[in-house]
């Protein structure tokens, strides 16, 4: 007997391709905030992006190519924005894209990794760290999305 695995092509994806692109900002900021760049950083950058795409959405076709090829291409951009005036307007427009994201922990969680990868966890990253937690109004107790769901699941067995 064989089984025929395939894709539900008719899901709806988890969440849309403007949110992947703020998740995609906010988590590559962390990877630029401190003014240098290094082999670290972008390693514990795809790492982060590719962990909270089998939390959000695990059918996401996601390479670390892909991701790599990604910050590349917006390296400048991410620059532009932590060494401009203006990074809170821009951490408001992120928010506001992924308000009502369902993963904020885990978000939190690859930010913090992304930003202690390379051993200097900076004034630009803790100030990022810091705003993100105030505005998603996070708790110390909270555990991510996925725990939690794995926590109710069990006590109903």
């Amino acid at each position: 007997m064989t089984i025929e695995i395939t894709q539900n092509t008719n899901r709806k994806p988890a969440i849309g391709a403007g949110e992947w692109r703020s998740l995609l900002k906010l988590v590559g900021l962390m990877a630029v905030a401190n003014g240098k760049l290094v082999k670290e950083d972008v390693d514990a950058f795809q790492d982060a992006m590719m962990e909270l795409r089998v939390v959000v959405d695990p059918t996401l076709v996601m390479t670390r190519k892909m991701l790599k090829d990604w910050f590349i291409y917006n390296i400048d951009e991410l620059k532009a924005v932590v060494n401009g005036l203006e990074y809170d307007s821009e951490l408001l427009a992120i928010f506001k894209q992924i308000r009502s994201f369902p993963f904020k922990l885990d978000v939190a969680t690859a930010m913090m990794r992304v930003g202690i990868a390379d051993g200097d966890y900076g004034d630009m990253e803790k100030m990022f760290m810091k705003k993100t937690i105030l505005y998603w109004n996070m708790r110390s107790n909270e555990q991510p999305a996925h725990v939690t769901e794995r926590a109710a699941s069990k006590a109903f067995i």
